[in-house]
């Protein structure tokens, strides 16, 4: 009888720390979820651009205007992208490359808590793409009147 005892006393304490930890530590955990979608994207911004500056090194110094021209050569493949973080009412969907090796990727509208995580992480108050282009940091996140949020890279 003792041991039954015993044994419902564990269990309603190892669900009352599960329950606990959930309600307390739950902003942790979402907020970490934010940080490493927004290390993905710097890191995928990154391999991109560096396999644009390759494809330059090999083409007189003309950057790729289009992320088809560097795969398979530069890129094996496109670097990919939770579906959820991708605007879905954009014009051109995914990764896009400027003339000057400016990498952009549009987010979904909703995901301002990596936007906010992506500025963080680059310690950027940017808030439109004029600013962006004058800012100091290598990569942040914009407001387009057109597109909504828009992640940068520069190369």
């Amino acid at each position: 009888m003792f041991s039954l005892i015993i044994t419902i006393i564990s269990i309603a304490l190892v669900a009352a720390l599960a329950v606990a930890s959930v309600y307390y530590g739950g902003a942790a955990f979402s907020q970490g979820s934010a940080k490493a979608s927004a290390s993905t994207l710097v890191n995928a911004a990154q391999q991109i651009a560096g396999a644009n500056t390759l494809y330059a090194n090999d083409n007189g110094g003309t950057f790729a205007t289009d992320i088809g021209a560097l795969t398979p050569t530069y890129l094996s493949a496109v670097p990919s992208v939770k579906a959820e973080l991708a605007d879905p009412d954009t014009t051109q969907p995914g990764w896009r490359i400027g003339g000057n090796n400016v990498v952009t990727f549009d987010l979904n509208d909703d995901a301002t808590e990596v936007a906010d995580q992506i500025r963080l992480q680059a310690g950027q108050t940017v808030v439109d793409a004029q600013d962006a282009d004058a800012a100091g940091t290598q990569f942040g996140v914009y407001n387009d009147a057109t597109e909504g949020l828009v992640f940068f890279y520069k190369g």
